[in-house]
């Protein structure tokens, strides 16, 4: 997209995956990206967390708010798993955003389990007057069955306030709030198998095939993963922004999927992308399950101004008693050396 145009990333999470987008956010200001990003909120928990955190520049949207304006999601909604409901809230968020919003020109999803490591500047800069922009998921040769899934990536989207960027938008949105469920089906899975038609839809559509952009467990194996001069390399490309895709914690321990696609993780993959990632992952938790303690301890004052006869000590006690509370002691036992795994080797 223009340097002149106004063009902001957006992003969409529950509380679960907060310490993600908080850490994608923290990653696209580091690089001076100075720009508005919007964040929707999927739940309650997540949006007071983020009021708390305040953080500069990103703009907070409540569930509540797109349900309001987007006609026809809202009611889908019980017909879906929680995954799936998300999933269709991709393309209406886009859609919020243009409606809503008139001075912005142009909308960058970004999925909250990304990080930059480059100015997204960069990334509107190869968007350039498209109306649409899209990545493929680039699988290696023996993981090209995973194209049932869709050839492109849904995590990352980008469209300009075009006619054909807004119709392209619309088609999308109205494919997703018709069906959007996480199985494959008539050619279709989730809102993901619709971006195949993209380029049918909107014949400028640009397919993103810098290396570095939207690297993920699914096609780093395809790539050297080199550094120079601090910089990480993919392919001799600079890494751009890496999605975390299945990064998952189970006990204490992180566990990564580059296995499940056959994907080597070399010392420079565990040092310098998922061990700098995990750390900032656990220093942002600590962070959201401070304000989440303040909240309970307010809420708990709140039931006892309202019912005088209970013991306030026994109210907190019971409003903390949250599963959060062996990771924090965990975290605190790795400190600053996270434990992450491949299938079952601890590197």
């Amino acid at each position: 997209m223009r340097e002149e145009d106004n063009h902001v990333i957006c992003t969409l999470f529950d509380h679960r995956y907060l310490s993600r987008a908080v850490c994608m956010i923290e990653s696209a200001r580091r690089h001076g990206f100075t720009r508005d990003i919007w964040a929707l909120c999927l739940t309650e928990e997540c949006e007071q967390i983020m009021v708390a955190l305040a953080l500069p520049g990103v703009r907070i949207l409540p569930l509540q708010e797109l349900e309001r304006q987007i006609p026809g999601l809202e009611a889908v909604k019980p017909t879906r798993s929680i995954i799936e409901y998300y999933f269709t809230c991709m393309a209406a968020l886009h859609t919020y955003l243009f409606t809503t919003q008139p001075q912005i020109d142009g909308t960058m999803y970004v999925d909250a389990d990304i990080k930059f490591y480059a100015n997204p500047e960069i990334v509107f800069s190869s968007i350039n007057d498209a109306p649409v922009a899209i990545t493929p998921h680039n699988f290696a040769e023996k993981m090209r069955h995973l194209e049932c899934c869709g050839v492109f990536n849904a995590g990352w989207t980008a469209f300009r306030r075009t006619p054909e960027g807004l119709k392209c938008l619309s088609w999308w949105l109205e494919r997703s709030l018709e069906w959007c469920f996480d199985r494959v089906e008539g050619g279709r899975f989730a809102n993901q198998g619709y971006l195949d038609q993209f380029c049918r839809i909107a014949p400028r559509t640009k397919v993103l095939t810098q290396k570095g952009y939207n690297c993920a467990p699914w096609n780093i194996g395809n790539y050297a993963v080199t550094e120079c001069d601090g910089a990480i390399l993919v392919d001799d490309e600079p890494l751009v922004f890496f999605h975390f895709h299945g990064l998952k914690r189970r006990l204490g321990r992180f566990q990564i999927q580059h296995r499940e696609y056959g994907a080597p993780v070399s010392w420079l993959m565990r040092n310098k992308i998922y061990r700098p990632y995990v750390a900032d992952l656990l220093r942002v938790e600590r962070i959201q399950k401070t304000i989440s303690g303040t909240n309970a301890i307010l809420k708990a004052q709140e039931l006892h101004r309202s019912k005088r006869g209970m013991n306030l000590s026994d109210l907190i006690r019971k409003l903390l008693r949250r599963p959060w509370k062996p990771l924090m002691h965990l975290a605190r036992l790795i400190q600053n050396r996270p434990i992450i795994v491949v299938g079952s080797h601890v590197i």
